[in-house]
């Protein structure tokens, strides 16, 4: 825990103030039955011969002097034959995953829930615990999240990262055989648009609920989220690519936290993200941190991304404005190109600006040297005066994301860059 002294200047009282002021930035503001915090007001009556054997192992599992474990499934064992034979009994009776999230959900007494919670990891179907474990924000006694987090990270750790191609041949051929035939209604229903590949993943966990604690109050709960959050990253890091980016304005707030357990948390969550190259993180300036966060996020998130040569997304950032400026430089004294007006093999006319070269500054634009540009949203180019008038002109709308459409001829071939403009 980062215990230097909280030693601000003029411009870190500046920007704490400001800071203040600033409204709670929120990711995620759709709530649903999974979110912080549930009322749950029902009463249920759990089948009585599991539960009473579900309550001698949680009981025996939260004793401090019993050693406890984590097995190759990254379910926690308890080292006390009374543990293990209640395990096998509940086991021999059977644990219905539907059950246990109704009593999660609904049940009003704090220790059904509890019990419900702990019980959630000796489920037989692994997809049916990750599901399970979406369920653990929404519970609203602290002391019973604090409990099924841990639980939750070891069971991530020994299953989330499992992929199709980690199966034995058997079981690759039962899941295949299962599948709707690929292009019928039933896969299409399903979201299924081909067959399993060796590096597919083979279970997901639902991150929204654990963002969502971010927004809470207390810095305990956004501490909380941002470890989980941060430890699930450290395990896939392709489930922060997919979910981290809309919550990166909160993450600055909460770097900016005068809570030493929040600050730590979130430099823990922008580290296990950053890379390689990543600087330490200005601890002795709270003031920089959350500029660290914008560096920290380039890693996954750079300002200029090319997704496939086909489309290619421009953030705000001095990376986009190096790249519109060094454009409109080249473009202006024609150092890049010339017109071209010729005929391919089969005899059809090209007329457009031809890319003769392409500085290093342009290359994330993905269009080649040798590149004929012939139009940009359907606006026909001749030369290097009417591309970037017609650039100008589209890039003076003010809708975002604001969407180029690049046309332009190599070879014998006519391709396209459609530019995003965030």
């Amino acid at each position: 825990m980062v215990q230097s002294p909280f030693r601000l200047g003029a411009l870190a009282l500046a920007t704490a103030f400001c800071a203040a002021q600033e409204p709670k930035f929120v990711a995620y503001p759709d709530r649903d039955i999974l979110s912080p915090f549930r009322s749950p007001s029902d009463v249920y009556a759990p089948p009585d011969a599991l539960f009473h054997q579900l309550h001698i192992m949680q009981a025996l599992a939260d004793r401090p002097d019993l050693h406890k474990d984590f097995d190759r499934d990254g379910r926690e064992v308890v080292d006390d034959a009374r543990w293990h034979g209640a395990r096998i009994e509940a086991e021999r009776i059977g644990i219905d995953a539907a059950y246990l999230a109704q009593i999660m959900r609904l049940h009003k007494n704090a220790g059904e829930r509890a019990t419900a919670l702990y019980a959630a990891f000796f489920c037989t179907n692994r997809d049916h615990v990750f599901n399970l474990i979406s369920h653990i924000p929404g519970e609203p006694e602290r002391k019973t999240r604090e409990a099924a987090m841990p639980r939750a990270i070891a069971y991530l750790r020994a299953n989330l990262g499992r992929k199709f191609g980690d199966l034995p041949p058997e079981e690759k051929a039962a899941i295949a055989t299962s599948m709707p035939q690929i292009g019928s209604p039933a896969a299409k229903a399903a979201g299924i648009v081909r067959a399993p590949v060796d590096q597919d993943h083979l279970h997901d966990v639902r991150l929204v609920p654990f963002y969502q604690l971010l927004d809470l109050a207390e810095p305990i709960d956004q501490a909380q989220g941002l470890w989980f959050l941060k430890e699930v990253f450290l395990i896939r890091l392709d489930k922060a690519l997919l979910t981290l980016e809309p919550a990166l304005p909160r993450i600055r707030q909460l770097i900016a936290s005068k809570d030493d357990a929040v600050r730590d948390q979130a430099i823990g969550l922008m580290q296990a993200v950053g890379g390689k190259d990543l600087r330490k993180p200005p601890v002795d300036d709270p003031a920089a941190l959350p500029l660290w966060v914008d560096e920290a996020s380039k890693a996954l998130f750079p300002p200029i991304r090319n997704l496939n040569d086909a489309i290619v997304q421009l953030h705000p950032s001095p990376e986009r404005d190096a790249v519109v400026a060094a454009g409109i430089k080249a473009l202006e004294d024609s150092s890049i190109g010339d017109a071209f007006v010729g005929q391919n093999k089969a005899g059809q006319y090209v007329r457009g600006y031809r890319l003769v070269t392409v500085p290093d500054v342009l290359k994330p634009l993905a269009i080649p040297a040798g590149a004929v540009v012939t139009t940009v949203n359907g606006v026909g180019v001749s030369n290097a005066k009417t591309l970037l008038n017609t650039l100008r002109e589209q890039l003076a709308r003010k809708v975002y994301p604001n969407v180029l459409f690049v046309e332009y001829v190599r070879g014998e071939e006519t391709h396209a860059v459609e530019y995003r403009v965030m």
